[in-house]
């Protein structure tokens, strides 16, 4: 998309949010071994921190504008060379340990990440272009999904 002159016009802001989603590259672990989330098809056995092995009933692409998207990056939390990974900036992640006793008085805590947005581990999208994100729903409720690097993310039951 480009505007007058050549320079990038500016991406509306007025995409449908996204919730609980990742982005391209985002690796998950399956009954078959780590697979990029892009990758994923419904019938996958996919390895949640909760309920161990569960079928991915669907999978849904979705482009969110760039102010609904961040970037994180799992070597500032120590997790070695793993490349940064474009989440949903609603995706709701598990907090633990020091970080959810810091932050809630509690040894665990649901939030949602643009939260946590500082600019280093949580940072902001590209604002020039959209996030192609992908949502996991599962058959039988919420689960939580271990992501490379640490995260544990939150995904959805499917809508009826």
């Amino acid at each position: 998309m480009t505007g007058t002159l050549g320079r990038p016009a500016p991406l509306p802001d007025t995409m449908a949010p996204c919730q609980n989603a990742v982005g391209l590259g985002a690796v998950i672990m399956t009954t078959d071994g780590a697979l990029p989330v892009e990758y994923l098809m419904p019938g996958d056995r996919i390895i949640t921190h909760d309920q161990g092995a569960q079928t991915l009933a669907r999978i849904e692409m979705r482009l969110a504008a760039p102010s609904a998207a961040l970037v994180f990056r799992p070597s500032a939390l120590g997790a070695g060379s793993l490349p940064p990974v474009v989440i949903a900036a609603r995706q709701q992640l598990v907090l633990r340990g020091w970080r959810a006793r810091a932050m809630f008085s509690k040894p665990a805590a649901l939030i949602e990440a643009r939260r946590l947005r500082d600019g280093e581990v949580f940072a902001p999208h590209d604002p020039r272009r959209p996030a192609r994100l992908f949502q996991l729903h599962f058959e039988h409720g919420q689960r939580i999904v271990p992501l490379a690097g640490g995260l544990l993310l939150a995904a959805s039951a499917p809508r009826r």
